[in-house]
């Protein structure tokens, strides 16, 4: 296999940096260093809090519940946090509030911020403290965790080198970096030493090393929003570093304006804030030099027995074999595979794959930056063999959602890997995972036998079960699961050019290792395909948590049934599988939990089902989930509550699903009580659509996975 500043609420804006006052100068007080919003690595003023969310809704509840005198009232508060309860945005007093919250935030463990702690009761010793219910603590708590969320996501991908970018490589080395230069602020002690995070090399040599680092540092600090509140321009015309820097000229900061302007027309209709390029590191390499890029030169077509798509090749000097100007895909012939993966990569969107520009341009679709397409329709859509191969590379990569599940994987997929009967029922006394086939030790090794198919052998914990799953998903064909390579060596299908048009024609080097109507083989194209409901409907594959004693379906648990979004191995609590999160995947219709929480009921237990559908379709769809059980049931939809039975009979929940690409799969929680005398502890699933219609494996377009990574 092969800094924006304080003030970007206001109109007068002002930030911290190395570079100096605006044109006109700048003797506002509030240019302070105390004043301004925190930005670690100089990403954005406040970063990654949401600062327009501080202002609405934290301090708020700040200067009611924190800011009263002798307590944390400015101008000295207690335990060096100190509000000022009537600061408004544009105000010094603002950015100190704002930095005073921020140091009482831990963004790696939320729940662990001293300031959750001093109000959540988690420190007794606080003489205040909310309700579990009150507002002001939920806001507080959503406020920190969509920072922590943020920072984990690193902000974005990598900023665009040369090429990709949409800023002028040309202008930047003719106009901009000469003015850095003049402003020296590649001095040492300041960003020569890389000061917040902002390290530039000084006075580089025309298209070196040194001046492409500068170039995609700064870029990184522009806003294709707003250009004139762009990090780098703003600092670069505001004396900052207590007034140890020097600001660029008048006539400086108009080329440099004019520069971050012309980038966002480059940018093209998609230019939401500064475009990004998905790192590199996150692709197989081998894969994209064996599979992917014969396909963008055009020496091979998938297509040339269907006549699916309109040819292969995008390489040629008329399209992008050339150097297009800034913001252009840019695959010149000459560089080897890992630059060409790294332009590529550039045109990649990990949150939603199928949306990516490097599929929507050559689909002639608007979402592409330069529409119409001048190259025109070069693909036909998901019966293009090439485009299929290009998607599912995508979703190969270690992206921010798939539509293959990571729990089935790990129960259904991965155990192949490592056992001995999977490899010609046993003959040959080896594993897929052995050393002398794919087998590695340890992340980053390549793969005995040659192959761009690594795979830890054993895998059990979470991490290594990882590799192996994106490891697997660089072989999965989405689109048409009977075409994937993780199908077709292992059955030697590979072999059969005259019924695959994926298939090498050469057979597999460690020969059939399973027929292709094997247990082995069934599961590898139910994997591939997505987990989908039955031909009736019903959803066979949940993610459990239990048991929970209990009496009634309202007793409440260890598990906050709102807010939970759980994924296979986190903790939950519960007497079974030390507490954690795991897979149950039902031969039938019928969702046995006795069979995952084997015991008598005593007393009476709770236990819980989760899945996350997810909608394949281009457009909106509602699906009826009707739940069918003799035991007390509730349904929650993305947190609320939304259907009860207290008795039995199950319940009908609504779920509106956006199209595909648009965003998270819907939350689907079941929570079901035993009672001390029923003696079963089952449900059935089933989804309809809004007209009762029933929505199958074959129709409507549902998948669902185990976790919330879901995504198409």
């Amino acid at each position: 296999m092969t800094g924006r500043l304080l003030a970007t609420l206001t109109s007068g804006a002002f930030m911290l940096g190395c570079y100096g006052a605006p044109p006109s100068g700048s003797d506002d007080p509030n240019a302070a260093p105390e004043c301004q919003l925190d930005s670690p690595a100089e990403k954005s003023p406040g970063y990654p809090f949401n600062v327009d969310k501080f202002a609405t809704d934290v301090l708020p509840v700040l200067a009611t519940s924190c800011g009263a005198v002798g307590c944390h009232g400015a101008p000295t508060g207690n335990g060096n946090f100190t509000v000022w309860a009537t600061a408004k945005p544009g105000e010094c007093n603002f950015g100190k509030s704002f930095n005073s919250l921020v140091g009482k935030v831990d963004l790696t463990t939320p729940a662990n911020s001293p300031l959750l702690a001093a109000v959540n009761g988690g420190d007794a010793n606080h003489p205040f403290k909310f309700d579990a219910s009150a507002a002001g603590l939920t806001t507080l708590t959503g406020f920190i965790t969509e920072a922590a969320a943020t920072a984990a996501a690193g902000g974005g991908g990598v900023t665009p080198p040369p090429g990709p970018s949409p800023f002028d490589y040309a202008v930047y080395q003719s106009q901009i970096q000469p003015a850095l230069d003049t402003a020296t602020c590649a001095k040492s002690g300041c960003h020569g030493s890389g000061a917040s995070g902002f390290t530039l090399k000084p006075t580089p040599a025309a298209d070196s090393a040194d001046m492409q680092a500068n170039f995609i540092a700064v870029t990184s600090r522009a806003n294709l929003t707003d250009p004139a509140n762009s990090v780098i321009y703003a600092r670069a015309t505001v004396v900052h570093a207590g007034g140890n820097s020097t600001q660029i000229s008048t006539t400086e900061a108009q080329q440099l304006l004019a520069w971050i302007e012309a980038a966002k027309a480059a940018a093209g209709n998609g230019a939401g804030g500064n475009p990004n390029c998905a790192s590199p590191a996150l692709f197989n390499l081998g894969v994209f030099r064996s599979e992917v890029l014969p396909i963008l030169t055009g020496e091979l077509d998938l297509n040339t027995t269907t006549g699916a798509g309109h040819g292969a090749g995008c390489m040629s000097t008329a399209c992008h074999g050339t150097d297009r100007g800034p913001g252009s895909l840019t695959l010149l012939p000459t560089a080897d595979a890992a630059t060409q993966l790294q332009n590529f990569a550039c045109f990649v969107n990990l949150a939603a794959p199928s949306t990516s520009e490097i599929l929507a341009c050559p689909l002639g679709d608007p979402r592409c930056r330069r529409y119409p397409h001048p190259g025109q329709d070069v693909l036909g859509g998901a019966n293009d063999f090439n485009y299929q191969r290009l998607l599912g590379f995508i979703y190969g990569a270690k992206s921010d959602v798939s539509p293959l599940d990571f729990a089935f994987f790990a129960r259904k997929i991965n155990p192949i890997f490592n056992d001995v009967n999977a490899v010609e029922n046993g003959a040959q006394g080896r594993t897929c995972a052995d050393s002398a086939c794919h087998g590695v030790a340890v992340a980053g090794q390549a793969a005995p036998n040659g192959s761009d198919f690594p795979i830890i052998g054993n895998a059990s914990d979470s991490s290594r079960l990882a590799f192996n799953f994106v490891s697997a998903t660089g072989f999965a064909n989405f689109l048409n699961p009977g075409e994937s390579s993780l199908f077709l060596y292992p059955t030697d299908e590979i072999a059969d050019r005259a019924n695959h048009p994926f298939a090498t024609g050469l057979p597999h080097p460690g020969g059939p290792d399973f027929a292709v109507d094997s247990a082995e083989a069934r599961a590898i194209l139910q994997w591939v395909a997505g987990l989908r409901p039955d031909a009736n409907g019903f959803m066979h594959d949940w993610l459990v948590l239990g048991d929970f004693a209990a009496t009634q379906i309202a007793d409440q648990t260890l598990i906050d049934e709102t807010t939970v979004i759980p994924k296979i191995f986190d903790k939950g609590g519960g007497s079974f599988n030390s507490g954690e999160w795991d897979g149950l995947f039902a031969d039938d219709q019928l969702v046995d939990l006795n069979t995952a929480f084997p015991r008598d009921a005593t007393s009476g237990r709770a236990a819980y089902a989760v899945s996350y559908l997810l909608n394949t379709q281009p457009r909106q769809q509602i699906a009826q989930v009707t739940v069918a059980t003799s035991n007390p049931i509730r349904i929650y939809v993305n947190g609320a509550l939304v259907a009860q039975n207290d008795a039995s009979g199950g319940a009908t929940a609504l779920v509106t699903l956006g199209p595909a690409g648009s965003g998270t799969p819907a939350r689907i929680m079941i929570k079901l009580l035993q009672r001390a005398n029923d003696a079963s502890f089952a449900f059935t699933a089933q989804l309809k659509d809004e007209l009762g219609t029933l929505l199958t494996d074959r129709n409507g377009g549902l998948i669902f996975t185990l976790g919330p990574n879901g995504g198409i």
